[in-house]
């Protein structure tokens, strides 16, 4: 009886034993095959349903990091950054050692500007893996976009020393050195992005950006040309051209530029503000009159192109015109110490002393030195007709 009573108490624990196993293991399997599953529909393209499955894995064993990383990784590409660095920080809870979740956590930080915070995760994930490429070139980013220029061509630097073949590498770091004023530096990194990328217009436009701060007009020149064959539409690639053309003293293929500029996009005003210029160098001031004018029409607060029109108005003896434009720029601004400078000179001319002393002296208590001179004229002698000749 006692031997039988032991046969039905093993057999019972062997049948618990044999449940127990099954069960966690089914549990394991359907576990790993969420995880599977999610992680070929994020490779897909499929997020939203890799979500779902990852969220199955991470309810079947809170503490799978890998499901809890690879879901924050489909919540970014879905656009939201808040929830995929939760996600990130999750994992990172689990398991410390996951630097990809530095990574990704500080991707996503970049995405919503947080570029301090992404830096400072960067940097966690390098001090665990001093060569993971994304870390620095990410690093690097972010740095930039922070104007830590010298930083950020440090962190380039270093990946490139990782990557001697790395287009993006080198054209990073020519951007870096363009806003840190480094401009043959940046050529000669520009020069590598090209031999490596010859098709990728960008590069040869900085390039002619740095090339025009090193005064090489017609190597700039070239580079926008090789930009609009790139993309016949770009229309900053024409007015950059232009302005290169400027300074080689080709005036008339400068308007040509601009012209085409404004071809692509009329109500480009730079371009407006420089055929302004060049008509003004042709002593064509009517017509340069006429392109403030075209400015005004379009932003009728831009009180650089009242300024503007009522200078060029000044000069062609034009005066009522140039006080009206100059009351326009002080309604929109009415401490403009140049607009009362210019009204008091022009009140003069048309022998309105006692205007011209109210706006010099305006003019030199909003500190305009040039003011000084005129006021002790113009306020005590009561003839003026020769004060400026």
């Amino acid at each position: 009886m006692k031997n039988r009573l032991f046969q039905i108490s093993s057999f019972i624990w062997l049948m618990v034993i044999c449940y127990t196993f099954l069960t966690t293991n089914a549990l394991a399997q359907n576990d790993s095959t969420n995880f599977d599953k999610g992680v070929q529909k994020l490779k897909r393209g499929d997020f939203l349903g890799a979500i779902i499955d990852l969220d199955n894995a991470v309810a079947e064993n809170p503490k799978n990091a890998e499901a809890i990383y690879h879901r924050g990784i489909a919540k970014m590409d879905l656009g939201d950054n808040e929830g995929a660095i939760e996600d990130f920080s999750q994992a990172l809870e689990i398991n410390h050692n996951m630097y990809q979740a530095y990574v990704k956590r500080g991707d996503a930080k970049s995405h919503i500007a947080d570029f301090q915070g992404a830096i400072d995760d960067y940097t966690k994930a390098l001090i665990h893996e001093s060569k993971d490429s994304d870390a620095l070139l990410h690093r690097g980013d972010a740095k930039y976009k922070m104007s830590d220029y010298a930083g950020a061509i440090k962190d380039f630097t270093h990946y490139i020393e990782l990557h001697h073949n790395s287009f993006e590498a080198y054209y990073k770091r020519g951007l870096a050195k363009n806003e840190f004023g480094k401009y043959k530096d940046a050529i000669h990194d520009f020069n590598h992005a090209i031999k490596l990328y010859p098709e990728y217009n960008y590069a040869y436009f900085y390039r002619g950006y740095a090339k025009n701060h090193v005064h090489d007009y017609f190597g700039a020149i070239a580079d926008y040309t090789k930009v609009i064959e790139l993309d016949p539409k770009d229309k900053f690639s024409y007015y950059n051209r232009g302005l290169n053309k400027k300074g080689t003293h080709d005036l008339e293929g400068a308007l040509k530029d601009y012209y085409a500029a404004l071809e692509i996009d009329p109500n480009f005003v730079d371009a407006h503000y420089h055929i302004a210029e060049i008509k003004h160098i042709m002593g064509k001031n009517n017509e340069a009159i006429e392109e403030f004018t075209k400015v005004i029409e379009m932003h009728p607060n831009d009180k650089d192109a009242y300024f503007n029109r009522a200078a060029f108005n000044m000069e062609i003896n034009k005066n009522q015109e140039a006080i009206n434009d100059l009351n326009k720029v002080l309604e929109i601004h009415p401490d403009d110490k140049e607009a009362y400078y210019y009204r008091g000179l022009i009140k003069i001319k048309m022998n309105d002393t006692e205007g011209a002393c109210l706006d010099l002296k305006k003019a030199q208590q909003l500190g305009e030195k040039n003011a000084a001179k005129f006021i002790k004229k113009a306020c005590k002698e009561p003839q003026t007709e020769n004060i400026i000749k």
